[in-house]
């Protein structure tokens, strides 16, 4: 009996801990005639975006009940409202879309998509589109958000060149050799991500080069701000 009442603890334990779990949300646009359309979306009022596939498919990590999709096909825009769906199936006509949520998207899981949402402006990443991610530290948030740059477990950043916004006023051409960029926290700088909580973090900008920084800047600089220091900006 005793052995009966653990495992049966163990499971309960086990499908609340399921249930915690975010379930990676998927979709798919497609034409009336059930053709996939490429497309690009956007969680309007954030910085995150994805893309559609030549099938239509497409995902995020997580979506919000009152979450609203701004979505690019066929030359139009068009605004698509999650309403609490874990899922969507979005038939692109040329008057309007039909939307309906598919338990067969949601049973893909992962597997739906290689490549999720991503942010689409690395000018001002703000720190709460970092955090809805499930990230639990700003080196795995920024690994899984900004592909073009590379992170140690040291925490030092390498910014590969032309791949993010440089800033005007440029410093001369940076060598071919990959050196660790400036990392900047409310204007001090600091030599590690792991010294920045990702719960801290107002704002992240990362630059090409930045000449405000001199020849430290000429390898890129990761600018960060703090919430309090944004808070009173």
């Amino acid at each position: 009996m005793k052995k009966f009442l653990l495992a049966a603890f163990a499971l309960i334990a086990s499908v609340a801990l399921y249930a915690q779990q975010a379930t990676p949300f998927n979709g798919q646009i497609i034409a009336p005639n059930g053709k996939g359309l490429k497309a690009q979306l956007s969680i309007k009022g954030t910085d995150l975006a994805a893309n559609a596939d030549k099938q239509g498919r497409f995902g995020f990590t997580t979506l919000n009940a009152d979450d609203v999709l701004e979505i690019k096909c066929n030359k139009q825009i068009r605004e698509v409202k999650v309403e609490g769906r874990q899922s969507m199936r979005i038939v692109w006509g040329a008057d309007g879309v039909e939307v309906s949520e598919d338990a067969a998207l949601v049973s893909e899981g992962e597997k739906w998509v290689k490549r999720r949402e991503y942010l689409n402006d690395l000018s001002k990443i703000m720190g709460t589109d970092l955090r809805r991610s499930g990230a639990h530290s700003l080196i795995s948030a920024l690994r899984a958000r900004v592909p073009s740059i590379e992170i140690d477990d040291q925490g030092r950043v390498i910014i590969h060149r032309a791949s993010v916004q440089k800033s005007s006023g440029g410093i001369g051409d940076r060598a071919n050799v990959n050196f660790n960029a400036m990392i900047v926290l409310d204007g001090q700088e600091i030599q590690s991500l792991n010294d920045v909580s990702l719960f801290d973090v107002g704002m992240v900008q990362i630059l090409d080069e930045a000449p405000l920084y001199g020849f430290r800047g000429v390898n890129g600089v990761v600018e960060i701000t703090s919430e309090s220091a944004l808070k009173k900006k």
